[in-house]
């Protein structure tokens, strides 16, 4: 009987320190992660301050998504994996399926194992592919026993000598190596390829003129235009000895399949998709069309000719985003449908309909803080620009949508 007693009381004794242990432990580890997730936060405000940082700011973005999933705040860690990646998605090399991988071990952690799966197989893929790129490159450095490495890039499918970068300011490429300031001999010659690769069609010389030169008399203009036509030819032949520059009948053209642009890759896309019911897979191809647009079409010219192109192709990036937007908000992926508004936002500051959808998505999430504080910025920037007040109809669906979104949170 008094044995039975003394291990009753030894086992609650053992249960009690067992108890006490855990809570120490697990104090512990959250005091361990506040303590790296502080270092990380100092990491990227350290790398954001650093000239070409965006690779070591992604990763490390992605690393603090981890770590708020391993304190279980997992929509702060989907929200902020899910923008590390799609920043990832624009860098070159490994970063994105690495990003990919740590927003599939979040998804995994959180219960989501579909999307973990498929978010797995993809960076796998990425991988894979990276690697095959990686040996081609490789074993390009090796002797070649005779066969033109240039004959097989153009004979290959979809291939292409020069990339043209037209969203932002230009840049030109041949195979991956850039045509970096250094190579021009004027600022002019980049000019007219980036006009030849803008036609995609032949052009008349007095067309050329016209739109290049606009201040110069005939025979100036037409000096000025062999002169920079020789320049830019002089570079094209240091990296082929094809004729990328072609002409025929006083009209001139770029080669057909010897330069490749990202706007008539955008385009081609686009149309396609917006024509198409959206899908998952659907979504994947617009964002990597949206991932084009690094910034206005040609921004660094300063032609009449340039102007119709890049608002036309705004305007299209504004129907991919709202597309996006509108499905990611059906589907209630609104960390993803906020990333689309909030960059509508910018594009059309002054619009009521994606007020409605940005503020929407944040009263979905719970944000209610946000939800006020987007509404008033509105309300301020259209003041104080327009000299307007939102209208009646805008201010009743923020009463509506604050109150419900209260509602809910009692």
């Amino acid at each position: 009987m008094q044995m039975g007693f003394c291990e009753n009381s030894e086992r609650k004794l053992e249960n009690k320190n067992t108890a006490f242990f855990n809570l120490i432990y697990i104090h512990k580890k959250d005091s361990t992660l506040d303590l790296v997730e502080h270092y990380i936060r100092r990491g990227i405000e350290i790398s954001q301050q650093i000239e070409n940082d965006t690779i070591l700011t992604v990763l490390s973005r992605s690393l603090l998504a981890l770590i708020y999933s391993k304190k279980g705040q997992w929509n702060e860690a989907l929200a902020i994996a899910e923008e590390a990646y799609h920043d990832a998605l624009a860098q070159k090399g490994m970063v994105a399926p690495i990003c990919e991988i740590f927003l599939s071990s979040i998804l995994l952690e959180s219960g989501d194992h579909k999307q973990a799966r498929k978010h797995l197989e993809n960076s796998a893929t990425l991988l894979l592919k990276l690697n095959t790129e990686a040996s081609l490159v490789k074993g390009s450095k090796r002797e070649n026993f005779g066969v033109n490495r240039e004959a097989v890039c153009w004979n290959r499918k979809d291939s292409y000598l020069f990339r043209i970068q037209m969203f932002g300011p230009i840049r030109v490429f041949y195979w991956k190596q850039e045509l970096g300031a250094a190579s021009w001999r004027t600022v002019k010659s980049r000019h007219l390829l980036a006009y030849l690769a803008h036609q995609d069609k032949p052009v008349s010389t007095d067309q050329i003129l016209e739109d290049l030169w606009p201040h110069f008399d005939l025979d100036r203009a037409s000096a000025l235009f062999h002169t920079t036509l020789y320049y830019l030819r002089r570079l094209l032949q240091q990296f082929t000895h094809k004729g990328i520059i072609i002409r025929g009948s006083k009209r001139y053209q770029l080669r057909p399949g010897g330069v490749v642009s990202d706007r008539f890759q955008c385009e081609e896309r686009s149309h396609i998709a917006l024509e198409r019911e959206m899908t998952a897979a659907l979504a994947e191809e617009l964002e990597a069309t949206v991932l084009l647009y690094r910034g206005d079409y040609l921004e660094d010219l300063d032609y009449q000719w340039v102007i119709p192109t890049q608002e036309r192709l705004r305007n299209l990036l504004i129907e991919l985003r709202r597309k996006l937007a509108g499905y990611y908000l059906h589907n209630k992926m609104y960390s993803r449908a906020l990333i689309h508004l909030h960059q509508l936002m910018e594009l059309i500051p002054y619009s009521e309909s994606i007020l409605k959808l940005l503020l929407t998505a944040l009263a979905e999430k719970g944000d209610q803080l946000a939800v006020k504080k987007q509404y008033e910025l509105f309300s301020k920037t259209i003041a104080e620009e327009l000299g307007l007040q939102p209208s009646s109809e805008m201010a009743k669906f923020f009463a509506f949508i604050s109150k419900k979104n209260m509602q809910v949170a009692f």
